[in-house]
């Protein structure tokens, strides 16, 4: 049994998928499609593009600016696989291509769910079951010479493939993951699909930092009339969700509800570290250093602790000091960051313990969480824990300190993803009464971000005379006495 080329896309989700789409859905893919609209398609055709007179056209592109649980993932990846099925594509490419439709998302969990929405399509619709060649774990190969297949964000992903098709999800937070990866993602796929006249391209994202492609897109939506540009809030696009929970989630946090449901970008948000100063200070391709007997003496440790028995992870940071002969500041090298969770406490101690000793450290800094505990467990193991309380006062200046450290290169960080993922993320909000908030967005993680923080802020205010001096090359300690001076050591270069 074939699906029929002549099927609407409402009809293709409801009778061979099995799962209807709502009436806001449905508008904004016939519109994509430049299909007429009821009345009532008509009505959330205007109320997501403010538009008042509907022209039909079809589109090669379209950006949906949407809420949290709005079904976008979900319905893109239904009308793909209706495109794939009803589209003429075929006669644009060579007989022996493989057309694919890369899907591509955020982070390997979305990726897997979406996986599953495809695997789910396929296994049962009787239609789309004999369309099958083989299902594999992140793409679906299909007896028509199509393959979709579900990748996580990289320029490289949409790199040697025919694609008339593509989605990408969530791409207002791609950023996150690197400098530009957004732009660059969208630039590898375009040479990817510019031979088919009739491609689509749709790309998914909620409202983040006003930066990159999606917030690009919105700003000039009335500019481009190859591109479709929708405003989604959840609300509109998902009946499911009740009126009572997100009245219940817009009271118990209006701004995240304007953000994350109403899908609006708001002007009290701002992303608290500038990605450019990230970038600068990353050493390309380090990913920790070991102990060096020359810096002995030079090393400080911090540590963010947790429950361990959670999300939130037990996060651990050592960096050394050095002061460049050319430069009027010292640089905060970091050298390791070590995360743990769901693991037993005395394990992580232990652990802890051996890595700071290998470091020749004997104390570290942490804040007032679990403090006393920490403190008896570490000093059995001859480790001192110093504390550096975090309160509404004390840690905004801890993390200014890393903005103004980062702004004037005075900080090298590891080419760590999770760590360089979590300091991207960081959020300067304003608060009612006129002050700042600088955290994670709700949802996320910062236990990396707060370790290294805590770790520059603790170099920063430790013995100004600890550190070594690099001139031409050779690493030199002011203060050891001649017979010490490790000068005669040449340091290896990735460890600058």
């Amino acid at each position: 049994m074939k699906v029929s080329k002549k099927i609407s896309f409402a009809a293709f989700c409801s009778d061979v998928i099995g799962e209807p789409i709502s009436t806001a859905w449905v508008a904004a893919y016939k519109a994509f499609d430049g299909e007429k609209l009821s009345p009532s398609e008509l009505e959330a055709w205007r109320s997501m593009t403010g538009r008042e007179d509907y022209v039909p056209q079809d589109f090669r592109e379209m950006v949906s600016v949407k809420g949290r649980r709005a079904q976008g993932s979900k319905t893109a990846c239904k009308y793909l696989v209706y495109k794939l099925h009803t589209g003429d594509y075929r006669r644009f490419a060579a007989k022996s291509d493989r057309l694919h439709v890369p899907i591509i998302a955020q982070v390997r969990d979305t990726a897997r769910e979406i996986m599953s929405y495809l695997h789910s399509f396929y296994e049962n619709s009787d239609a789309l079951r004999s369309q099958v060649h083989e299902l594999f774990k992140q793409s679906v190969e299909l007896t028509n010479g199509f393959v979709l297949s579900v990748q996580t964000c990289s320029y490289r992903a949409p790199r040697g493939i025919t694609a008339p098709l593509g989605l990408l999800d969530e791409v207002g937070v791609y950023r996150f993951e690197g400098s530009d990866v957004d732009q660059e993602v969208v630039r590898s796929l375009t040479p990817a699909m510019v031979q088919f006249p009739n491609r689509k391209l749709i790309l998914l994202g909620s409202p983040w930092v006003k930066a990159g492609v999606l917030f690009e897109r919105w700003e000039r939506r009335a500019e481009s009339n190859d591109r479709l540009v929708l405003h989604c809030p959840t609300p509109l696009m998902n009946p499911m969700i009740s009126k009572e929970d997100l009245a219940r989630e817009e009271q118990a946090d209006p701004q995240n509800y304007r953000r994350e449901f109403l899908a609006e970008w708001l002007s009290d948000v701002d992303a608290f570290l500038p990605e450019t100063d990230i970038a600068a200070a990353v050493r390309s391709g380090v990913r920790g250093r070991p102990p060096v007997d020359v810096y002995r003496g030079s090393y400080f440790a911090a540590l963010d602790a947790s429950g361990l028995s959670g999300r939130d992870k037990f996060t651990l940071a050592i960096g050394h000091r050095v002061k460049r002969a050319n430069s009027q500041h010292p640089t905060v090298e970091v050298d390791l960051l070590r995360g743990w969770s769901r693991s037993g406490v005395g394990e992580v101690c232990d652990e802890i313990a051996a890595i700071l000793q290998s470091y020749g450290l004997s104390s570290v800094t942490g804040d007032q969480f679990g403090y006393a505990f920490l403190r008896e467990l570490l000093a059995t193991r001859k480790i001192t824990v110093n504390q550096k309380p975090f309160t509404s006062r004390s840690k905004p200046e801890i993390l200014l300190n890393l903005k103004l450290a980062l702004s004037q290169a005075r900080i090298g960080l590891l080419d760590h993803p999770e760590s360089l993922r979590e300091l991207r993320m960081l959020e300067s909000r304003r608060t009612s009464g006129g002050n700042y908030s600088i955290a994670a967005p709700r949802g996320q993680h910062d236990d990396y971000a707060i370790v290294i923080s805590l770790l520059a802020f603790e170099m920063k205010e430790g013995n100004s005379n600890a550190g070594f001096m690099v001139v031409n090359g050779a690493v030199v300690n002011p203060g050891a006495p001649s017979w010490q001076d490790p000068r005669w050591f040449k340091a290896p270069k990735r460890h600058l």
